[in-house]
């Protein structure tokens, strides 16, 4: 089996399927927490404006979480078991 040598987190996630597909799960995970907030943000539903504000805020870093990551603006151990407690935006509603 050959070495594969990673210089950088988009070296690791264009060489590594492993790494890639860390990534695609961490994604996913990002996806889940925006859909579990997207009832706030309908219409019809009465939210106190600072929660609001709050929520959304949250929805923002959760969006820009992958880019940081991507650009390595995050330094972080991308398979760390406490990957989520440690790395993600927390939740203002849970």
């Amino acid at each position: 089996m050959a070495e594969i040598h990673i210089l950088s987190f988009k070296d690791g996630y264009e060489k590594c399927i492993v790494f890639k597909n860390r990534v695609e799960t961490i994604r996913k995970l990002r996806n889940q927490r925006l859909r579990e907030t997207d009832y706030y943000l309908l219409p019809d539903v009465k939210v106190e404006e600072e929660l609001l504000n709050k929520i959304k805020d949250y929805r923002q870093q959760l969006r820009d979480f992958m880019n940081k990551l991507m650009n390595e603006e995050i330094e972080c151990h991308l398979f760390s078991e406490e990957f989520e407690s440690k790395y993600f935006p927390k939740s203002p509603i849970l």
